[in-house]
Formats: structure tokens, C-alpha cells, sequence
């Protein structure tokens, strides 16, 4: 495998591509596999700061295994699904969800305050196939 070809694999598997940066450094936060002065390095970098690096090697394919390895094997996938001002939209689209055997979980966020939060839906992993199957185009949101 090789760097053209790992993005790729990793959307077969559901890896949230916010999670992730191949051949560049994510200033928003990410998982990076990046080449850099003749080796292959993956770290995790925030705001312009590397964290320790995970991985370091010469070769381009191990570097893309171990990359996909880690980001299939020790990182949770949530996929935003339904994004809304209702709390009743929320628990709507996560019944729904359920009633289709898919496993949904809720994040509520204040938007300007909690006096005026918003209310997300998540699913994890491969669920998020069988939610765009079911629903189409996501997120669901209610206004």
C-alpha cells in the first residue's frame, strides 16, 4: 500500500477523515503521516505542535500498514449523523436509528450558551454506511 492508495482503504473502513492527515500536518488537530528529510514519520499533531512521534521508518509501504493498523485497530470512529436545535429531532433520528439495529450516542453542545445548546447524534465505525443507506446525505439537521 502507498499513500495514494491508503485514503482509500481507510474510507472503506469508516475512519473519520477529521481524524487523519496523510502527506501534510493538520492544524486542527490530527493523526499525520507525513515524509519528511527521507523517513516516513506518524504523530499526532495540534495547533502547529507535534506530539511524540508513533512511528519512524524508510519505506513507504510499512510506514501506510502501520498508519492503517493504527487508525483501524486503536482509534474510535464517531461519525456526526443528525445536528440539531430540537432535542425531540434529536431523539427522533436516534429511534429511528435504533429501530434499523444501528447504535446511535448524543453529544449536546451549548452553541451561544447553554441556554441555547444544540443536540448531536453520532454512530460509530462501518454504522455510518447503513445511516447513509437509510438517510442519504448527512448530517441530518433541523433547520
Amino acid at each position: 500500500m502507498n499513500i495514494e492508495e491508503l485514503p482509500k482503504r481507510l474510507e472503506e473502513e469508516a475512519c473519520n477523515p477529521s481524524l487523519y492527515s496523510i502527506g501534510k500536518r493538520d492544524p486542527g488537530g490530527a493523526f499525520c503521516l507525513v515524509y519528511e528529510n527521507g523517513m516516513w514519520r506518524i504523530f499526532y499533531s495540534e495547533r502547529g505542535l507535534d506530539d511524540k512521534q508513533l512511528y519512524e521508518g524508510e519505506h513507504e509501504a510499512d510506514a501506510c500498514a502501520f498508519f492503517f493498523e493504527f487508525m483501524t485497530q486503536r482509534i474510535l470512529h464517531t461519525h456526526l449523523v443528525g445536528y440539531f436545535i430540537s432535542v425531540e429531532n434529536a431523539g427522533a433520528l436516534a429511534k429511528q436509528l435504533e429501530q434499523h439495529g444501528i447504535a446511535t450516542h448524543r453529544n449536546d453542545i451549548p452553541y451561544r450558551g447553554w441556554e441555547d445548546p444544540r443536540f448531536r447524534v453520532f454512530v460509530t465505525g462501518k454504522d455510518v454506511f447503513k445511516v447513509r443507506e437509510l438517510l442519504g446525505k448527512l448530517p441530518i439537521r433541523d433547520y
